[in-house]
């Protein structure tokens, strides 16, 4: 591939192709637990202690040593735990123990206070036990050492739980993104308002934000602005923190080549390399990918399918090269009903819904324009149909990438 794309339209495989080569994944860095759910941890964890680290009791009862003439023993004392015990039972006696109190000697067995009759300070012992019985032994779990979680996990709520019982409490994890997100247009107003004439509602805002969240990037700092047709206002925002410094930038709209259209202009002043002006796809074909460095930035076409399809073939590609996570894999599905289609010389990404039924399979959504906004409420998947295509029929497979759950059964 060569190092810069000319200003004609590339294939989504190369803009991919692209992506993998110089998106790079971000430093790992030390977090806080809190921090922590969902990363990808980088560095093997092991235990510190072994683990119990100590004998411990398994349930609330005595311990004693166990004899198969034993019948009735003389409790000595009270063991909690966190506390321990003054000293051992010996032959004839027990000690009142409670679970995960230490066990103060080997050998000991613990009858549950349900096999016990109380009289006094003397118990009855009801059934025989063997040395080690509802012991839980040190090490049994692991020993120092060991490792318990290895590097490449993703740390889920149990995950966190094991940290912290090693003391692990700032592990070593994937970075996340800095993202910065900037719609553009005089035409558009806040989602409260109500439009004047020629207005609409900031709906890619919602969309884009949503959609981060949905892809893991809940823990990433997200700042989301708006810009009007002012270029030299754009460029200036663009130019400050937190654009300037971003991992990720996004530019919803201005990314064609009309008057106002003025995206790939600023980026280009601010010293972006942009080696994709256009793709050859339907929708999202005047999609910008630049460089700066190690920045990353889309200029996205601003109608909202656009949107939605090239969020999910590149962004999201240059999201999981930042954070470390493996890209979603293409599968081929079946398409539960037709789809009849006016056939168009490039490939497009047509949105979908996954039911789940007899197998995995996918019906077609109906939208007029890359600006139906109302056509991608049900969509999970995208799926391509070949360029010049004017008919699947219902079995017919597709490649797809599922971009949601299962709605229907």
């Amino acid at each position: 591939m060569p190092e810069k794309f000319p200003a004609s339209e590339v294939s989504v495989a190369e803009v991919w192709k692209l992506l993998e080569e110089r998106v790079a994944p971000l430093d790992p860095e030390r977090v806080p637990l809190a921090d922590a759910r969902g990363r990808l941890l980088l560095a093997d964890v092991k235990a510190d202690l072994d683990q119990p680290p100590f004998d411990r009791s398994a349930v609330d009862g005595y311990a004693f040593i166990p004899n198969s003439s034993t019948a009735k023993l003389r409790v000595i004392g009270v063991v909690k735990a966190g506390e321990v015990a003054s000293r051992a039972p010996g032959p004839g006696e027990a000690l009142r123990i409670f679970t995960g109190a230490p066990v103060p000697a080997p050998g000991l067995a613990v009858l549950m206070q349900e096999d016990a009759v109380v009289e006094g300070d003397c118990i009855t012992v009801k059934r025989s036990l063997t040395p080690g019985e509802n012991v839980r032994v040190r090490g049994s779990d692991a020993r120092a050492g060991d490792v318990l979680l290895p590097s490449g996990v993703r740390l889920n709520p149990v995950a966190l739980a094991l940290l912290a019982s090693v003391g692990e409490v700032r592990p070593v994890v994937n970075g996340v993104p800095h993202l910065a997100h900037a719609t553009t247009g005089d035409e558009i107003v806040p989602p409260e308002a109500t439009p004047g004439p020629g207005q609409i509602r900031n709906s890619n805002q919602v969309l884009m934000a949503a959609l981060l969240q949905n892809l893991n990037a809940r823990n990433s700092p997200l700042h989301q602005e708006h810009w009007g047709d002012d270029a030299a206002h754009a460029a200036s925002r663009l130019a400050a923190e937190p654009f300037a410094s971003a991992d990720l930038i996004l530019i919803s709209g201005g990314a064609s080549v009309g008057e106002h259209d003025y995206a790939a202009r600023i980026l280009e002043n601010a010293g972006f390399e942009l080696p994709v002006r256009k793709v050859n796809l339907r929708p999202g074909r005047p999609l910008l990918v630049g460089f700066r460095g190690k920045q990353v930035a889309f200029g996205l076409p601003g109608n909202p399918v656009s949107h939605f399809v090239c969020f999910h073939l590149f962004v999201r590609l240059a999201l999981c090269r930042l954070q470390r996570n493996t890209p979603a894999k293409w599968l081929k599905l079946r398409l539960e009903k037709p789809l009849i289609n006016i056939a168009n010389r490039r490939p497009t990404y047509w949105p979908g819904v996954m039911t789940r039924g007899d197998g995995l399979r996918i019906q077609p959504l109906p939208w007029n324009n890359s600006g139906h906004l109302a056509a991608l409420a049900e969509a999970n998947v995208l799926f391509l149909v070949p360029p010049e295509t004017q008919e699947l029929p219902a079995g017919s497979k597709v490649d797809t990438l599922i971009v949601g759950a299962p709605l229907r059964s």
